[in-house]
């Protein structure tokens, strides 16, 4: 399937049921709960040995999901959907980095690629579903996310699917 032909779904006169993503909410805990309590987190979830760099680190994460479930919002437009797919597969890539060189901390970095390739697939799922708030709510947000995209790799592929959203949006 290519990106020209994947299935749209017609625009909702319910926007805030159809897309609002919830998943922001989750996001915004789990950074929450990072940032808070990054001890014990580590040792329920990861069940390694916490050391002051792994707090740092926690603490990093926990700051990054909660920014992006701000910055994502309730409902965001196609271009921040976007970025945050991207953001969430780097961040998959470079756990799945920890895990290789730092075998002490294999089982952390798997565990933390696959929520975030987990978080990078539910935005892409609602990218590709054309289920972003329409091209009238476009903010800064938005054309500095169009601009990010546009330079970084993979970047130009993410901003194919924000086009083919902003087009059927149109229909």
């Amino acid at each position: 399937m290519t990106i020209d032909t994947l299935p749209s779904r017609p625009l909702s006169t319910d926007v805030a049921t159809t897309r609002s993503r919830s998943i922001e909410l989750t996001r915004a805990g789990w950074g929450l709960a990072l940032l808070v309590a990054p001890r014990a987190v580590m040792e329920t979830v990861h069940r390694i040995e916490v050391d002051t760099k792994s707090v740092v680190v926690a603490r990093i994460l926990g700051a990054r999901h909660l920014t992006q479930a701000l910055l994502s919002g309730w409902r965001p437009s196609p271009e921040v959907l976007a970025m945050g797919v991207w953001v969430d597969a780097v961040h998959a890539m470079t756990a799945v980095g920890l895990a290789a060189v730092d075998r002490s901390r294999a089982r952390a970095g798997l565990t933390d690629a696959a929520a975030a390739t987990v978080w990078a697939g539910a935005g892409y799922h609602d990218l590709s579903q054309r289920s972003a708030t329409p091209p009238s709510h476009q903010r800064v947000r938005d054309r500095l996310a169009r601009i990010v995209l546009g330079v970084v790799p993979g970047g130009a592929f993410l901003l194919s699917q924000v086009r083919a959203d902003r087009n059927s949006s149109r229909r």
